[in-house]
């Protein structure tokens, strides 16, 4: 027809190059606010915070809200992250920035940071700690940033520091007086550690010593056995520093099960594989017979057993289980502490939260590792063994019993 007018195929190429190249600038520039965000909330809630602990109760809300709107603005942007990073791996594009590669597995761990720092930023302050403090806001900003840029960052030596400076800021900001001080020395003595094995694994030319240098630090990174951290040492009267320590372990795992998926040398890999699989079995093991055994509170032996899961995924070379069973405790740890108190609706889900995440990331691991080795599936399901019951109870003991008191109660009625 005369009215139209042929395209010809240079034309449709050179359309598509713009098109690539306009979403690769999209893409460049969303992953830089989303990595910049966190840095700057928290400088501006630092600048316009109150100055100490006497201001008064509507100034406390306001900071409050302030860091409960920004924390949505992180998550926002981090949650644009993912589907740009899928298109452009699919695309057979790539972000990379020189010291820093945008992979779509990155992204989504870097998401599940952001929705933890949503859920703590939301949860209602303990009466000790009124959020007065302008540090108490800011802080989970900084580190929410420190470990995204771990995720992000391509060296493994850089992501070690970068694991390193997330816990190191929590202690100067958050951990003070002469009882936490000693925590947070601990806390620091034992990172600090791991991120020196972990460089001085990855830079040692022997690959078998490599793998073993470096698996060493990051179980020591991520505080599986045999460093477990005790149970007296997640401080649950203030949960800011509990939900940072959680935060700073699930990072680290997120960020070796990225590793492990990268070009490694075969050696070196086999070696970091079998210790993460073989240390996060046995804090998984530990977890559940400290469960069986009550010898603790159940919150922290599953948030111990969920970061021993996380390292068998990681052991294993799957990601996105990692972070599906590291996804329950973040989320759920700044709420626990309202467990008990009534009419906490928020409580009640984050206990939900809690359980089935983890839930499905041991079906989805024991699948697995049946389809590698059934021997070793068989191993797993020993050491979840006897924690199944103690986890069952808890699941639906609160669903149930309202059924059953109101059924007990019509029963009742109708007798009388």
């Amino acid at each position: 027809m005369a009215g139209k007018t042929s395209v010809s195929p240079e034309d449709e190429i050179r359309r598509a190059r713009e098109g690539r190249f306009l979403m690769l600038i999209a893409a460049d520039i969303i992953l830089f606010l989303s990595l910049v965000w966190p840095f700057l909330a928290g400088a501006i809630i630092a600048a316009s915070g109150p100055e100490s602990r006497t201001g008064d109760e509507e100034t406390q809300s306001r900071f409050s809200q302030l860091a409960a709107n920004f924390s949505f603005v992180a998550v926002g942007l981090a949650a644009l992250n993912v589907p740009l990073s899928i298109y452009l791996a699919a695309t057979g594009q790539g972000v990379e920035l020189g010291w820093m590669i945008e992979a779509p597995l990155a992204t989504v761990g870097c998401l599940i940071l952001h929705v933890s720092l949503v859920s703590q930023c939301f949860a209602p302050p303990q009466p000790e700690e009124e959020r007065a403090l302008v540090t108490r806001d800011a802080v989970p900003f900084w580190t929410s940033g420190l470990l995204a840029l771990a995720m992000m960052l391509s060296e493994p030596v850089a992501r070690a520091v970068m694991l390193l400076s997330a816990p190191v800021l929590a202690v100067i900001l958050l951990n003070t007086g002469a009882g936490r001080a000693l925590s947070g020395w601990n806390t620091l003595r034992r990172t600090a550690t791991g991120a020196l094995l972990v460089c001085s694994g990855f830079l040692h030319p022997d690959p078998i010593i490599e793998g073993m240098l470096a698996g060493g630090g990051f179980c020591l990174l991520a505080s599986l056995f045999p460093c477990t951290i005790p149970m007296n040492a997640m401080r649950t009267d203030r949960t800011g520093n509990a939900s940072e320590s959680l935060r700073a372990n699930a990072a680290t795992l997120a960020v070796v099960a990225l590793l492990v998926t990268f070009p490694l040398p075969p050696v070196t890999a086999l070696s970091l594989r079998a210790l993460l699989f073989a240390s996060g079995l046995a804090t998984l093991a530990l977890a559940a017979v400290r469960l069986r055994l009550k010898s603790a509170q159940s919150a922290l032996l599953l948030t111990q057993a969920s970061m021993g899961l996380a390292a068998v995924s990681a052991g294993l070379a799957h990601p996105l289980v990692a972070d599906l069973a590291v996804f329950g405790p973040l989320v759920a740890t700044p709420w626990l502490s309202l467990s008990g108190k009534p009419a906490s609706r928020m409580a009640f889900l984050a206990d939900r939260a809690f359980l089935l995440p983890g839930f499905g990331a041991l079906l989805l691991a024991v699948m697995l590792v049946a389809m590698t080795s059934l021997p070793l599936a068989l191993l797993l399901i020993a050491a979840v063994w006897p924690a199944l019951r103690p986890g069952v109870r808890l699941f639906p003991s609160s669903i149930v019993l309202p059924k059953i008191s109101g059924a007990k109660s019509g029963d009742r009625e109708g007798r009388s």
